[in-house]
């Protein structure tokens, strides 16, 4: 993860979910209403990876909802769950940990676009347990995205700058911020 520590890091769902993962040791389940934007969030790329590596399965049910947004990507999200409670993406999530079963693996179901909230409700009232649930396994990648992966492509270019660290090849040796005169309209 490139991700630095800041806010995500002492967000208190991650450290809900550490507390509550060292308390069921090797084997039980947790249940949690979240926030649902480290789902697809660059900066919790980390901390999938972290809950991907530790638990057995992961359940997650996408209600969306974010309000965050605006236009036409507002209006696909649907309903806020809460009302107007909350702004953000809602998600369910169960993580199972079983240290007999080898293998880690994610299922993921995310609402359709456009539902109100009283039809993701009914969605919700519909499903007896999990496995009525029509979930998709993913796969993350090695950059631990579940969903909207990024491509690798655009790494393999080259960059216009020179990392400091790495001394990679880049279009230009160095760089700076160029003129900054603090009267800059009378530089120009």
């Amino acid at each position: 993860s490139t991700a630095k520590v800041g806010a995500t890091t002492r967000d208190t769902l991650i450290q809900s979910i550490r507390m509550a993962s060292d308390v069921v040791k090797d084997r039980g389940v947790i249940g949690f209403v979240v926030n649902g934007s480290f789902i697809d969030s660059k900066s919790a790329d980390g901390f999938r990876k972290c809950v991907a590596k530790e638990f057995s399965h992961l359940y997650v049910l996408n209600l969306r909802g974010n309000q965050r947004t605006s236009g036409e990507v507002s209006k696909k999200e649907g309903g806020k769950i809460f009302d107007s409670g909350s702004r953000a993406t809602i998600a369910i999530i169960f993580f199972v940990k079983d240290s007999s079963v080898p293998n880690n693996t994610i299922f993921y179901y995310e609402v359709g676009d456009y539902l109100k909230r009283e039809a993701k409700l009914n969605l919700l009232a519909g499903f007896e347990n999990l496995e009525s649930v029509p979930f998709k396994e993913i796969t993350p990648n090695h950059k631990g995205d579940w969903i909207n992966q990024r491509e690798d492509a655009f790494e393999k270019l080259i960059p216009l700058k020179r990392d400091k660290k790495l001394q990679n090849p880049s279009i230009f040796d160095i760089n700076s911020s160029g003129v900054a005169s603090g009267r800059d309209p009378w530089v120009y």
